[in-house]
């Protein structure tokens, strides 16, 4: 009799939790109001949400082999069984929570150290992103003592379609944002809609951006400043971006702040390929935008989405400008390419604690005949809902 129970009890948590997965994942995938790929993404949201039913599945593997319903499954395989488990547990669950902070030094020959965080790859939507992540990331970014964050783009992985409702914790920061779209958020609010030609998001990342009070650069230059002394974060002096088009000699101006600014920071831009009127139009603005940099009374930091951002970039500057780009899969393939072909070198003094990992051997700073690399770790989740490394945010102290 209590065999039976024992069984009937297993066999309805495991309804249970099937049923569990399988619904919630089809209302998440309605949520992320895919055009297409509806069934690909559903499996994608079924794995991730399985991850979370794991301890359940373990008590159930466990209660059956003590109660001897599993017949003659032998202990070596359970144990194995339990041990993947946990690993998919701790990968999908833990892992993308252990947030931490990694500090670097770049040399840029400033006339004061400025410290910066960058933030790369947020991909929120699918995985990444939700409230209990993104207050993590808001707390530990306001506990910086940081001049100012920037963003390499990469803002989106199938988001809700209230955007800006899915980002308004990031009004919560306390120091300037600046940030690039990277060719996917480009897609997502000039491509993404549905076959009535509405669009697929209620608000673009730009109009959020504007909510947000977060800075976009994309083919713009703005002054990075030096905190005031003596005054908290969220009161340092900033100046606000200028477009070439209003000013076309922001870079060369001189005023009466001049002494507080250390670096002019640029915003380079890539707009998918499918998009040939906007590419034009880019390649026209990128051209400016170089000739620009390279006339620039200040060291130079470059913000960009795409590490191959460096072969439009002006040639024998000096000091060579800072690349600061993110560590996406193309960007890693892009980068072992380049190693392999001896274009660029990875600075010795400038290892991560992920050196010994195969993916962390692509993120870190680089040097190239045009300008310092530095490959930002990233922090959110795509493709499969796993994550092998910590989420990290870099901190440059660039002097």
């Amino acid at each position: 009799m209590t065999e039976h129970a024992f069984y009937t009890l297993s066999i309805s948590t495991a309804a249970a939790l099937l049923a569990y997965i399988g619904l919630w994942s089809g209302l998440q995938t309605f949520n992320a109001n895919p055009t297409k790929r509806f069934r690909r993404i559903w499996l994608k949201l079924s794995m991730y949400y399985a991850a979370y039913t794991m301890p359940f599945w373990a008590a159930l593997l466990i209660v059956g082999c003590l109660q001897d319903m599993l017949g003659q499954l032998s202990l070596p395989l359970v144990l194995i069984t339990l041990l993947a488990m946990t690993l998919y547990f701790y990968t999908v669950v833990i892992q993308p929570n252990r947030l931490r902070l990694e500090h670097h030094t770049v040399d840029l020959d400033l006339k004061a150290p400025l410290t910066i965080a960058v933030l790369a790859d947020l991909r929120i939507g699918l995985y990444s992103g939700k409230p209990r992540h993104i207050r993590k990331l808001i707390a530990t970014i306001n506990d910086l003592s940081a001049d100012a964050v920037l963003i390499t783009g990469d803002w989106l992985y199938y988001p809700s379609a209230d955007l800006v409702g899915q980002l308004m914790l990031f009004k919560a920061v306390n120091k300037p944002v600046y940030t690039v779209m990277s060719t996917s958020d480009l897609r997502y609010q000039s491509i993404n809609t549905t076959k009535q030609g509405q669009p697929l998001l209620e608000d673009t990342l730009a109009s959020a951006f504007d909510v947000l009070d977060i800075s976009y650069i994309g083919q713009q230059c703005t002054s990075l400043p030096l905190k005031c002394v003596g005054v908290n974060n969220s009161q340092s002096v900033i100046y606000q971006s200028r477009s070439r088009k209003k000013n076309p000699n922001i870079l060369r101006q001189q005023n009466s702040a001049d002494e507080q600014i250390v670096a002019v920071l640029c915003g380079w831009q890539d707009v998918p390929k499918k998009l040939i009127d906007i590419e034009s139009s880019n390649a026209i603005e990128k051209a400016a935008l170089g000739a620009e940099i390279a006339n620039a009374s200040y060291p130079v930091i470059v913000l960009a989405s795409r590490f191959d951002s460096i072969t439009d970039l002006p040639k024998s500057l000096q000091p060579r400008p800072l690349l600061i780009t993110g560590a996406a899969k193309a960007i890693q393939k892009n980068i072992w390419l380049a190693q392999k072909q001896q274009s660029i070198q990875r600075s010795n003094d400038q290892l991560t604690v992920l050196e010994n990992s195969r993916i962390g051997k692509q993120r870190g700073l680089y040097q190239h005949s045009s300008a310092q690399i530095f490959v930002s770790s990233g922090i959110g989740t795509r493709g499969l809902p796993f994550r092998l490394y910590r989420p990290t945010i870099d901190v440059l102290t660039i002097r």
